[in-house]
């Protein structure tokens, strides 16, 4: 079990809270704009409608006000007793117009909405695009060095962001900074003194709403932080509850838990008072304001300074403008959230690419499986090789073995067969052609794979075994199936071929998993196979299966085995022997074994048994 007191120290940074503020604020704004300019019609739209529709919602209240004014005026010159059409003409004008204005600007608020989705999603739709098309174009390399976690994260969950923060934050900010413009002007033009009060309020109410928000975006963040940790402690002890158990260690799980849940506990419930504290100070400090006016408003009227109808609507615009002060301060906050996600979405569309492939080539059409490395040097970092001169040549349809201790090169020596890692010097060839002269995909076309972690897709069986050949015929599917050893138990399933599985299904084996892979290999047909590690996690009677059927796709092929159970590389045609990402022996099993070798240590210390210690 991991150390307890390292995983409780919330005081050290984690990947959420870096991730929470945007270290490249303006140059990541200017690029997500850069790429909203891209859809240049719709943003004139939505602008149109913005503009036209607030402009409506912000008249209303001085069509109200003249509709006031004229109503107070017909009662001062004819009494409180004035006749039905008198009245009807004298307010029948500006309700009309009024209905008007609020039905049009219901209707532009729709179509800003409906625009202003449909750019956020497109956005997001095209960003989405450009990041499956990346991870098709990131080396190998990238994934190593990289969390699934985080690339998840990257993918899913920040994208999210920014599309929550375009769609909806967006369209809140650009109504409330309309709106505030619109209607602080009108006040100026209406009476610039009760205005100029008027916003000294407001800028309290400004000050106390961007100071709250920014309060709870600090616990929000700490929140998310403690909830994170309490997810992976959970995820942690779920999938090694059989450990955790075998140690007794369940009432110390518990006590983590519990002891984080009691943080999160803590943290979420002063978040919770301070996102809904911050409506109540608000309205408090927007009705005071709205008490000021009315009350200076009212003294201008008995003065004479001021109309009963402008007073009413300096009223509505107190109410208009309150409200979208404190959207755009929540706005602000979560741009800097959205901002930050965009930013890491940004570096990973931004990561070193592989080589682009060649388009000058010619295809190799009927390859026979010559491999030879010549001085082949390679090194995940340039300044740290470890391979430094790699060379040997294969002859077609010879099986090649490679073994050695863990660390030693072996699976990268392949992979750089299959180019998933590019050299750093030297070069390989097939049939006497340089691999980095074909498209990575005319090579991989000729290099069959089967990898010791078995990966079933969720799917039929016929489908994962077709998934090498996908215009595979249900005929061809059984008859690789067969060659394979795993047509028998295959149709002893209840819904055969058709079967749905995936790579964490429990109805079948991790050996019959291994079976189907392979099975897949054969009904690709390469010239060349790598086999990497087939048989180190199965039985022995299975092993003995896999081997048969290794054997089946191995025949009238190149093969490149790696193992580490020596006795099932007997028969190869050349051992190489690794250590330290160096050759350091090559030759057949009796030619290893005839001296004092590396392999022949290998080879003894799995089958000699050791000798028996005193009672």
């Amino acid at each position: 079990m991991e150390n307890n007191d390292k995983q409780l120290d919330i005081n050290t940074p984690t990947d959420y809270d870096l991730a929470e503020v945007p270290k490249h604020t303006l140059p990541t704004l200017k690029r997500l704009l850069g790429l909203l300019a891209a859809q240049k019609k719709s943003l004139i739209i939505l602008l149109t409608s913005v503009l036209t529709g607030i402009a409506l919602y912000s008249a209303t209240p001085l069509i109200m006000g003249v509709a006031i004014d004229r109503l107070v005026n017909h009662i001062r010159l004819q009494g409180i007793t004035g006749n039905v059409e008198a009245l009807g003409s004298i307010l029948g004008p500006p309700l009309l117009i009024l209905l008007a204005a609020y039905s049009l600007s219901s209707l532009f608020s729709f179509i800003q909405e409906y625009t202003m989705a449909s750019v956020g999603e497109t956005l997001v739709l095209s960003i989405r695009k450009q990041m499956s098309e990346k991870i098709n174009k990131l080396p190998l390399g990238y994934y190593d060095s990289k969390q699934t976690g985080e690339l998840l994260s990257r993918v899913t969950n920040d994208l999210d962001r920014v599309a929550e923060v375009l769609t909806t934050g967006a369209s809140q900010f650009i109504n409330a900074v309309v709106t505030i413009t619109l209607s602080v002007g009108l006040m100026l033009l209406l009476h610039p003194l009760l205005t100029i009060l008027i916003l000294l309020s407001m800028a309290a109410s400004l000050w106390a709403a961007s100071w709250i928000a920014g309060k709870n975006f600090q616990v929000a963040s700490e929140n998310q932080t403690v909830l994170g940790e309490l997810n992976g402690k959970i995820e942690e002890f779920y999938s090694g509850n059989l450990i955790l158990k075998s140690f007794n260690q369940q009432e110390e799980a518990a006590r983590i838990v519990e002891e984080i849940s009691q943080r999160q506990y803590q943290v979420s419930k002063k978040a919770q008072f301070l996102l809904y504290a911050i409506y109540p100070i608000i309205r408090f400090l927007t009705q005071t304001g709205f008490v000021m006016t009315a009350i200076v408003g009212g003294i201008f009227v008995v003065r004479g300074t001021l109309t009963i109808g402008t007073v009413q609507a300096f009223l509505q615009y107190v109410n208009q403008i309150s409200e979208p002060i404190t959207q755009s301060s929540y706005f602000i906050n979560s741009l800097q959230t959205g901002l930050a996600s965009a930013e890491r979405v940004f570096e990973f569309l931004d990561e070193k690419e592989e080589n682009p492939d060649t388009t000058d080539f010619e295809p190799v059409t009927a390859p026979k499986g010559t491999v030879e490395f010549q001085h082949v040097r390679f090194g995940y970092h340039p300044d740290s090789l470890l391979m430094k001169d790699i060379s040997f040549s294969v002859n077609a349809n010879e099986m090649v073995a490679i073994v050695g201790p863990t660390g030693a090169g072996k699976t990268t020596l392949v992979n750089l067969l299959m180019r998933f890692y590019e050299l750093n010097g030297g070069k390989i060839c097939i049939d006497g052609v340089d691999i980095h002269s074909l498209p990575k995909k005319e090579l991989r076309k000729l290099i069959g794979i089967v990898l010791q972690d078995t990966w079933l897709f969720k799917g039929t069986i016929a489908q994962n075994i077709a998934y090498g050949r996908m215009d595979a015929t249900q005929k061809e599917i059984v008859q690789a199936a067969k060659a394979a050893r795993c047509d028998h138990f295959i149709r002893t399933l209840e819904h055969g071929y058709d079967t749905i599985l995936s790579s964490e299904d429990s109805s079948i084996s991790q050996g019959q998993m291994q079976l189907l892979t392979i099975a897949r290999a054969i009904l690709a047909d390469p010239a060349l196979m790598i086999l990497d590690e087939a048989t180190s996690s199965v039985d022995t009677r299975t092993e003995t299966e896999i081997q048969k059927a290794m054997s089946y796709v191995m025949k009238g092929k190149t093969s490149f085995v790696i193992a580490h159970r020596l006795s099932t590389i007997k028969s190869a045609d050349l051992i190489l022997v690794m250590k330290d990402g160096n050759i350091i022996e090559k030759g057949t099993h009796d030619e290893l074994l005839s001296g004092d070798t590396f392999y022949a240590d290998l080879y003894n210390s799995q089958f000699t048994a050791p000798s028996n210690s005193t009672n």
